[in-house]
């Protein structure tokens, strides 16, 4: 097996610094046993999250998002149209205690999380790295407050002229973000973590009230372009994204992650996160694969979109010499004469009875 090498970003000149994704979640249980599952880009570690709260929800993301013009909007773009999660008090308007496990470590940079809607309410945050050892309020990355209702466009969720001018206040020596107890909208704050982390853990108390909190999750990722040369619209290839090992990248729902070419011959992986990946073109239904089905990229975030180079992944669909036309149609047609040819068949038997 041929393993060659493509960084090839699009395009050459400065890529802009806005291009990232969210986490797109699930979720499951019921009061005071939630669980969600999400990532925000492929091959980035997946996070699953466990909640004793009395309401986890996960809503779409229209009404209320982060803005391009947001301090988290101007590094991951923007939120608008992708999922979040709210989480509440736990029953009796007690302290819900909310863990993030990633299934690895994460990368120690060019990621984020955001604590939105935090009022009249509180919330500590607290983390461990690679090694399961506590790391510390500074390790967090705390980037700083803002109110996203203050961005345009305003989120239709922001009701009232404003001037939103609410933050939360954050204190580095407990970790703790707090509200300053006047129910409002979009006071919020944001972290890019500078170390590696296996969990996080939000505990989440009222000040006033029945609150909840929103809880984003995002990361720098960029578009992935395989061109294919040879498919058709009738004979499509996929491509799988695996590990350097070989084995699949899979996405929340453990499936793996895989783009498949349309009609203009090209799959494209969305938002692929950091990371050195091999592209595995899967074996045609139709046709055959010509050259090696496999091929390494390198991706880097900073460089921009990945186009592997045009000829890496060619098939070879059959033609008929006089007419042109890919067998595999002509296949699919002939196999449709002969159902219906049979049913002629079977129809002039009943009638000869």
């Amino acid at each position: 097996m041929t393993i060659a090498l493509a960084v090839l970003a699009l395009p050459e000149v400065a890529y802009a610094a806005a291009d990232g994704s969210y986490a797109a979640w699930s979720r499951s249980g019921s009061s005071g046993a939630w669980q969600a599952t999400g990532t925000p880009a492929a091959g980035f570690p997946i996070a699953t999250v466990e909640s004793n709260a009395s309401t986890v929800a996960v809503p779409s993301g229209a009404t209320t998002f982060l803005g391009p013009q947001t301090p988290p909007g101007q590094v991951y773009g923007s939120s608008q149209g992708q999922t979040y999660l709210n989480i509440s008090t736990a029953a009796g308007f007690d302290t819900s205690t909310t863990t993030m496990t990633f299934d690895a470590a994460t990368p120690g940079k060019n990621w984020a999380f955001v604590i939105g809607d935090l009022d009249a309410d509180t919330v500590t945050i607290s983390g461990t790295d690679a090694d399961g050892d506590p790391v510390s309020p500074a390790d967090l990355g705390f980037q700083g407050t803002f109110n996203y209702c203050a961005y345009s466009p305003k989120p239709g969720g922001c009701t009232g002229p404003g001037p939103f001018t609410d933050v939360p206040t954050w204190s580095a020596d407990t970790a703790t973000l707090v509200g300053n107890t006047l129910d409002t909208f979009g006071a919020a704050a944001w972290f890019q973590p500078t170390t590696a982390l296996k969990t996080l853990t939000f505990r989440f108390s009222r000040l006033v009230g029945a609150p909840i909190f929103q809880l984003w999750l995002a990361a720098k990722a960029v578009p992935v372009v395989v061109p294919v040369k040879g498919v058709t619209g009738d004979c499509p290839a996929t491509i799988e994204l695996d590990k350097t090992d070989g084995s699949p990248i899979l996405d929340a729902d453990g499936k793996p992650v895989t783009a498949t070419t349309g009609a203009d011959g090209v799959a494209t992986f969305d938002a692929v996160a950091d990371g050195t990946y091999q592209l595995h073109m899967q074996n045609p239904k139709c046709g055959k694969t010509v050259k090696d089905p496999y091929f390494t990229i390198v991706v880097d975030t900073s460089k921009g979109p990945v186009r592997v180079p045009a000829n890496t992944f060619v098939v070879d669909v059959p033609e008929l010499a006089d007419t042109g036309l890919h067998t595999s149609r002509l296949l699919a047609a002939g196999a449709l004469i002969l159902l219906s040819g049979a049913a002629l068949v079977l129809a002039g038997r009943r009638r000869t009875r």
